[in-house]
């Protein structure tokens, strides 16, 4: 690897043994840039960079894509974006939860204790030494974070976090504290692939739900879409009560992903809550196979898309367990995130 003057090197790579460099755009005006960001003391991050490594700054990114869609959702659907936390695994949202206050800070890392060891926590609320109490309280001992993004972090507080190994990337951008519909990012996406380069606009697409529902359906929809949005595919996510349940990613077909997701409830012990529960689906059902695990644990509602030859017979499926089954065409509404 060539390293050139625009560029810093990262401590490193996707794996440890990959060296890895970090070229900064110095002239974007985005808020949310990771060029934006700074210790806890002050210090920019493009002075510190080189203690994080790739996972580290993918997962920071992906975490605010998450944090941004969810909020995106309540802002679009209930006019404000309350107090968020998300947890981010290798690129993927591991839990997350919404509230009217730094509760969710803890409830987050409660969604699924055993991921938030060594997860990137982002968050739009501002952590206070007593957030911080709570946090450290609520992991086991020395079960830190990789890295944490607040819009404000207590400066003494930051020695809560020490790893026994290692460094826990302590960020702060106040831009996070307002984050919403204006920060959907609406720049063209671009990767390499081997001899060359794919390019595709954004994908900026946030759903309207029904103004029927009931608001508590409603914000866990918000949560539960955020996420999903933000997930690799095949993805099922699942949220009640203003936290998240399940986000099952990454699966080859539909129905195993349902199946993962239950899985992923049961280990947690939490499968009296799936009832009245929502779950969005990334992609249309091509078959009623997967429709069928959700709505026998009896979810209140499911969110996906259409575009399948059997729509008809999964809406069916739906009717007859008397589950709200809400889409957008496949055109609009798709939301394949992480390829």
């Amino acid at each position: 690897m060539v390293s050139t003057p625009a560029s810093r090197p990262l401590k490193y790579g996707e794996n440890p043994h990959q060296k890895a460099v970090v070229v900064l755009d110095s002239r974007t005006r985005d808020p949310l840039a990771i060029g934006k960001f700074h210790s806890v003391s002050g210090t920019p991050i493009a002075d510190e960079i080189g203690d994080m490594g790739w996972v580290n700054l993918t997962d920071l990114d992906r975490g605010m894509d998450a944090l941004v869609r969810i909020a995106a959702a309540f802002e679009e659907n209930t006019g404000a974006a309350p107090s968020i936390a998300v947890l981010i695994e290798h690129g993927n949202v591991a839990g997350a939860a919404y509230g009217s206050s730094d509760q969710v800070l803890v409830q987050a890392i409660n969604s699924n204790y055993r991921a938030a060891f060594g997860s990137f926590l982002v968050t739009n609320t501002p952590i206070s030494r007593i957030a911080a109490l709570a946090m450290r309280d609520a992991m086991a001992h020395l079960r830190p974070f990789s890295g944490i993004a607040a819009p404000e972090i207590d400066k003494p507080s930051s020695v809560f976090f020490k790893r026994k190994k290692g460094k826990c990337s302590m960020l702060v951008n106040p831009a996070l504290a307002k984050v919403g519909l204006s920060n959907l990012d609406s720049g063209a996406a671009s990767r390499t692939i081997r001899g060359g380069t794919l390019t595709q606009e954004a994908n900026t697409f946030v759903p309207r739900f029904p103004k029927t529902w009931d608001a508590s359906l409603i914000a866990d929809m918000c949560l539960a879409w955020g996420v999903c949005a933000a997930s690799n595919s095949n993805t099922i996510t699942i949220a009640k009560g203003g936290v998240l349940l399940a986000n099952a990613v990454g699966q080859q077909e539909r129905a195993a992903a349902c199946e993962l997701a239950i899985q992923q409830v049961r280990q947690t012990r939490r499968l009296a809550q799936l009832k009245g529960a929502a779950v969005v689906s990334d992609s249309f059902f091509a078959f009623a196979d997967g429709f069928d695990i959700l709505a026998r644990r009896k979810v209140a509602a499911v969110f996906a898309t259409s575009g399948s030859v059997h729509d008809k017979e999964v809406a069916e499926h739906a009717r007859q367990f008397d589950v709200i089954f809400q889409t957008v065409p496949d055109t609009k509404g798709r939301v394949f995130a992480g390829h």
